[in-house]
């Protein structure tokens, strides 16, 4: 991330952006879903991605007005709120990660009861 955002040469603004596309290109589709059906019952998860992934990509989709935001009004430039934003979004999936219960191997049952 430092490589690219804060540099004035173009060639590395591209390799090193398109380098951190290259790795994140799975993101939040690729371990959110898998993570949400490790916690939620068999006979839940078949609709837990529809509740759960819809409102992870609205509250994500605020990203580009809060660095927008963050970049004018404080005077800051671009990279400096966009390398903060790189630099949280990893550290809170290994909290949410680290706080997720263990589901590997264990029968999970429906708690509640619908009509």
């Amino acid at each position: 991330m430092p490589l690219y955002l804060f540099t004035d040469s173009y060639a590395m603004i591209v390799v090193f952006f398109g380098l951190q596309g290259w790795f994140a290109v799975g993101g939040i589709w690729s371990q959110a879903p898998k993570q949400s059906l490790r916690t939620l019952p068999d006979r839940g998860a078949r609709y837990g991605l529809r509740v759960l992934l819809p409102p992870g990509a609205i509250w994500g989709s605020f990203a580009s007005p809060v660095v927008t935001f963050f970049a004018i009004n404080w005077h800051l430039g671009f990279a400096i709120p966009m390398a903060i934003g790189t630099a949280v979004g990893p550290i809170s999936l290994l909290l949410a990660l680290s706080v997720s219960p263990e589901t590997r191997g264990k029968d999970l049952v429906v708690d509640v009861v619908l009509a």
